[in-house]
């Protein structure tokens, strides 16, 4: 055994006192003082001072703590000292003193900073973690009129406040929130709190049992990480839910991503309160098919869930309109487009999207309405404001007999890819040929496609083993052969930013190649960062900005749940969907105003949602009804119900 010198061995005992913190630093700094005060005192006495031992030793501290006092003294021994009680002083008593002070209160500010302190509020929100969903979901709910609104009205509450618990709070993440514009100075209102949820110190620091609401968003995961962004969420779940019966407490709602939808099952068996769960594999993966089969519904899509301006789903109660006939109601909401209903409670909820106009409202019904505003989603009370009765039948659009070829070029891969092949292999009416271009090894894509589900194998796939960023490449697949071109955000890259950086360059060299071609395929961009969005604004280049989807799905589920039913509905094969359609299927021939289009649209037992129009096809939702429309004119998106789905 090594013997440690002396002096090593002290230094390690005065280390490990001085570790315990201020008050002991302080109580160490007292007692030194109160030696070296004894020791000037016997000092003074033993130079021949007139003073007793305990005038002597206050003498002494008197000078230790004021040197004021130095100036008073006469006689060479104790003018010395004198002096060497006040250089003590200036060394210990002030200089000691000063520092373990500033030491306490710089890590005192600093632990306020972090957020370490239990918030003392109810009935707010908390986001859990700070990933690239967690700005975008601020921005839907303390940037958003709409969504504050719908949160005071829902939850009784004057004001709008919201917690993110991360795991590391920092200077930085504060300085976000701050310049964030879609935030402005209601960014405020965002309390940071440092911790994890796994621990339960954490959930208690952040309120969570307080809550309104608990959001719980995913970050962007690699494909190789050994925990999962699934395994993190169920683990948070649990920590919840044991906090809540340990202190005999209903556990709060709770709304969770989760990246896999087969690990639905696990997460809800996780939890005892309400729960309700995104799968963002899968609600991107049917955006995505979607959006490859109605080119252009990216535009319907980008307003309605990613925008704070502009039209939005809401819902709203029947109340008194409970008994009325749909067509009735439809007419006191002369600046919304009433798409349907959602029926019941609970695990029972379902939307009736596109229903008939005959369509009875019961007494507990929400109507689904796309909408600018709240105040758009009151009925009128002024009865010359009313429109006329839409009669709309129940037909319904048959699936085609025959299936339609539709070659498809993937350049990348993710884990979405297998959720995405099933997708497509839920169309009856349609053959999907896939080329799928990636440097993932061609073995381990089909065993997890394999895996996934057998509808996912049976979609007949070309494995290409390349980097798609390599021009040879991609010019020896003849792009204008392809019917849709579809770039994904690569999960094998070490962030979003490089994710997105070689989607980008992939989007440009596609471009590139196809500048000239007189047949263009549509091509489709998949971003993992909403900040790069403008990067792919090109002419015939849709993009799909899948945080910026999931956020908005977020917030717009923690403010009404019921609204997961409606996109459920919409995103699924089969049932509902939007589609454009050139007006000539309705004998319209352009000129016509919005209202009469309506009518046209509905004669055939489905509901217009707005017109393409204007030299770069924009997308005009819900426009006034006395709005018309000419020659520029150029398709309609209008909501429509198709027979089932395959299994």
């Amino acid at each position: 055994m090594i013997k440690l010198p002396l002096v090593d061995r002290l230094k390690f005992i005065v280390e490990r006192q001085f570790v315990k913190g201020a008050g002991f630093q302080l109580l160490v700094v007292a007692a030194v003082i109160g030696l070296i005060s004894l020791t000037g005192g016997l000092a003074l006495r033993l130079g021949g001072g007139g003073e007793g031992v305990a005038d002597a030793i206050w003498w002494a501290f008197l000078r230790l703590t004021d040197p004021g006092y130095l100036g008073d003294d006469e006689g060479a021994w104790r003018r010395i000292v004198s002096t060497v009680l006040t250089v003590s002083g200036y060394v210990v008593f002030l200089g000691a003193l000063v520092a373990i002070m500033t030491q306490w209160l710089i890590a005192r500010m600093r632990e306020f900073e972090r957020g370490l302190t239990p918030v003392a509020m109810r009935q707010h929100v908390v986001i859990i973690g700070w990933t690239n969903r967690t700005l975008p979901l601020l921005r839907e709910l303390v940037g958003s009129d709409r969504a504050r609104e719908q949160f005071q009205s829902a939850f009784g509450i004057r004001r709008l406040r919201s917690v993110v618990l991360s795991d590391s709070v920092s200077a930085a993440q504060a300085q976000a929130l701050r310049v964030d514009s879609g935030l402005g100075r209601r960014a405020r209102h965002v309390v940071l709190r440092d911790g994890s949820p796994l621990e339960e110190e954490a959930i208690h620091r952040a309120g969570c049992l307080n809550a309104a609401v608990v959001i719980m968003p995913t970050d962007f995961a690699r494909a190789d990480s050994l925990v999962s962004a699934d395994v993190a969420t169920i683990r948070s779940l649990l920590s919840i839910d044991s906090r809540a019966s340990r202190f005999g407490q209903p556990p709060p709602l709770v709304v969770a991503e989760m990246q896999d939808i087969r690990h639905m099952g696990m997460a809800r068996s996780a939890y005892r309160g309400p729960l309700e769960i995104v799968a963002s594999d899968d609600a991107i993966s049917r955006l995505l098919v979607q959006n490859v089969l109605h080119p252009g519904l990216s535009a319907f899509y980008r307003e309605v869930l990613t925008a704070r301006q502009g039209n939005e789903i809401l819902l709203r109660r029947a109340g008194d309109l409970a008994g009325a006939r749909l067509k009735e109601v439809a007419g006191q909401f002369p600046h919304a487009v009433v798409m349907g209903i959602v029926r019941g409670s609970g695990e029972e909820t379902h939307a009736l999207l596109n229903p008939p106009s005959a369509t009875r409202i019961e007494a507990g019904d929400k109507l689904v309405l796309l909408a600018s505003s709240l105040a758009d989603t009151q009925p009128t009370r002024n009865a010359g404001e009313r429109l006329s009765p839409i009669e709309r039948g129940s037909a319904r659009r048959p699936l085609r007999q025959g299936a339609r070829k539709h070659r498809l070029l993937i350049l990348g891969w993710n884990q979405r890819v297998p959720n995405l092949l099933d997708e497509f292999g839920s169309y009856a009416d349609h053959r999907f040929e896939v080329r799928l271009v990636s440097s993932v090894d061609v073995a381990k894509r089909q065993e997890e496609i394999e895996r996934y589900s057998p509808r996912a194998a049976r979609v007949p796939i070309e494995h290409v083993r390349d980097d798609f960023l390599l021009a040879g490449s991609l010019r020896a697949t003849h792009l204008e052969g392809f019917s849709s071109v579809l770039v994904l955000a690569s999960d094998h890259a070490g962030s979003e930013e490089a994710a997105d950086a070689r989607t980008i360059v992939g989007h440009r060299l596609v471009d590139s190649l196809l500048a000239g071609q007189e047949r263009r395929p549509q091509v489709l961009v998949e971003l993992a960062d909403a900040a790069n969005e403008g990067l792919t604004r090109v002419a015939g280049v849709e993009s799909v900005i899948s945080p910026m989807i999931v956020s908005h799905l977020l917030a717009r589920i923690a403010l009404q749940p019921a609204i997961r039913r409606i996109f459920d509905e919409l995103f699924t094969a089969g049932g509902p969907e939007i589609e454009f359609r050139a007006l000539s299927e309705y004998g319209l021939r352009g000129g016509e105003r919005f209202g009469e289009m309506e009518l046209a649209v509905a004669a055939r037992g489905e509901t217009l949602l707005g017109v393409q129009a204007g030299p770069e096809s924009r997308l005009a939702l819900n426009p006034p009804r006395d709005q018309p429309f000419e020659e520029g004119a150029i398709g309609l998106c209008v909501l429509t119900t198709m027979e089932g789905r395959s299994g």
